[in-house]
């Protein structure tokens, strides 16, 4: 976190003896006196392909053959004899004193790191460029396949749902679809459609479950869409849980055979909102009645007092979720539009339709802070990263505006029309959006900065899905599912420097 570098708090630390009060740290000049470009800076080069070409040299010295002996004295690495494993045996030393003074030295001067290997660490080998086509080429994505009518003709598709090799789609009209992912190594059965000349390595595969209507229905004045659904695995099943009820509920709907198998209601008003923990064990959920509650996925028969106080008909087996939720977390004064949880950071972020994200911790439901929109815009999306970015969306102005998790304003930028989705990439370092206007834009989650365009064959997006090999997978509002993927996997086998690609490029 850039916030080390800052003395936020104005503690005294003394003057230097010219008189200069001694406040945040001195930064070089290619910091440009930002913190956070300090730190995007140093993480571009420890993770560079430099460094990566260059680390067995450091293994060498540090854990290899250049760490003792003739080697370790060409290469200037020698040390204090004390400080080598095995250098003194202290459990069978007599001198007392001596043992003392020997310890005081470990304690003060360190230890040499016990050595692994005798021989020269062999170099990493070169990177390939598609096991991350973002960062290093992020133009060799296109369009690589097409299935018309994914859900159906008259549906659109307003959510995409990854879970292992599975496709979870959920159209208008509640309209539920599961389809095969494939990859390089899936290609063995399942059908292709696919729209380019070239042999692609990734496609959307048979139906697991065939599109069918969800047999529950919507609150009138809900707005239903992305925020309603989450896709989530709790003890190796599938399962898609949807928000929106008339009876003020949401529901777990296994992803098998496409049935409801529990309902819980707990909120005074329709649960608005859903967001899932990476891991799939915690769950929040959104309200009009303008609260979130915390709910825990079921680990079966426990001496938990979630479980053993759970209040519900439901036989233990038919658990998927903790019926009492662990926290009611408050704090807003109007409907909770967008949320994001993460055991990681333990952190819940709500961002609402009174224009205010606020963060409470997870484990203990307690309140950290609160953001407001610049303009007071209620807030619609919101995504934040694993580093600590956190960027929310409002379709009031059409602003996108980035903070750090400790609450300090990053960056701000116009999204250029009207935004359907908003995702983060595995990685956490790009933003993928789309909308209206038809296009994929991937952003910088470093500066909110465009760095590149997808045409999306002019079709409105309404939905999103990143997947880990780093492929786009857009539903759009004809029901049509589009796969954007690396078109050649071959793709600059001698050549793989990083692009620097400009906003402007379209």
């Amino acid at each position: 976190m850039p916030e080390f570098l800052e003395n936020l708090n104005s503690y005294h630390f003394g003057v230097k003896q010219d008189g200069e009060p001694l406040g945040h740290v001195g930064l070089p000049p290619w910091a440009k006196g930002s913190p956070e470009e300090f730190i995007h800076i140093n993480r571009e080069a420890l993770e560079s392909e430099y460094v990566s070409s260059n680390l067995h040299h450091w293994i060498d010295l540090i854990f290899g053959y250049k760490q003792r002996g003739k080697p370790a004295v060409e290469a200037a690495n020698i040390f204090y004899y004390l400080t080598y494993e095995g250098a003194v045996d202290l459990e069978n030393m007599d001198d007392m004193l001596q043992k003392s003074a020997i310890e005081d030295q470990i304690a003060n001067f360190g230890q040499t790191p016990i050595q692994i290997f005798r021989k020269k660490h062999p170099r990493r080998g070169p990177p390939i460029p598609i096991a991350h086509p973002l960062y290093f080429a992020p133009q060799s994505i296109t369009v690589t396949s097409v299935v018309p009518s994914a859900i159906s003709s008259s549906s659109s598709v307003l959510f995409i749902g990854l879970l292992d090799s599975n496709i979870v789609l959920m159209g208008e009209e509640l309209i539920l679809s599961v389809k095969l992912w494939l990859t390089t190594q899936l290609q063995s059965g399942g059908n292709f459609t696919f729209s380019g000349s070239l042999e692609p390595f990734f496609g959307i595969g048979s139906d697991v479950i065939s599109p069918r209507k969800v047999a529950t229905s919507l609150a009138e004045n809900v707005e239903f869409g992305r925020q309603c659904l989450a896709a989530v695995q709790i003890h190796g099943d599938n399962y898609l849980i949807l928000c929106g009820n008339w009876e003020n509920s949401f529901q777990i709907i296994s992803l098998s055979d496409g049935r409801i198998v529990q309902s819980i209601r707990q909120h005074k008003d329709v649960v608005s909102c859903v967001a899932v923990s990476s891991d799939g064990s915690v769950i929040a959920t959104g309200s009009y009645d303008t609260t979130i509650m915390i709910w825990h996925a079921f680990r079966g028969r426990s001496n938990d007092k979630r479980s053993k106080n759970a209040s519900n008909d439901l036989s233990t087996k038919d658990h998927v979720i903790i019926e009492n939720p662990s926290h009611i977390l408050c704090g807003h004064d109007d409907i909770i539009t967008c949320l994001f949880v993460s055991k990681e950071l333990d952190i819940v972020i709500s961002g609402s339709k009174d224009g205010t994200c606020i963060f409470h911790t997870l484990r203990e439901g307690t309140y950290v802070r609160s953001i407001r929109h610049p303009s007071g815009a209620g807030l619609s999306k919101l995504v934040a990263s694993q580093h600590g970015r956190i960027v929310f969306y409002s379709d009031s102005d059409l602003s996108l505006h980035m903070y750090s998790i400790n609450g300090k304003h990053i960056a701000s930028s116009e999204s250029n029309g009207r935004l359907n989705c908003m995702e983060l990439s595995c990685c956490g370092e790009f933003m993928v959006c789309a909308g209206d206007h038809g296009q994929i834009v991937l952003r910088s989650m470093d500066s909110l900065g465009v760095v590149w365009r997808y045409d999306g064959s002019g079709k409105t997006i309404t939905s999103l899905a990143v997947t880990p090999e780093e492929c786009f997978l857009a539903g759009t509002k004809d029901g049509s599912l589009i796969v954007f993927s690396i078109e050649n996997p071959l793709l600059r086998k001698g050549g793989i420097q990083r692009n620097k690609v400009k906003s402007s490029v379209g």
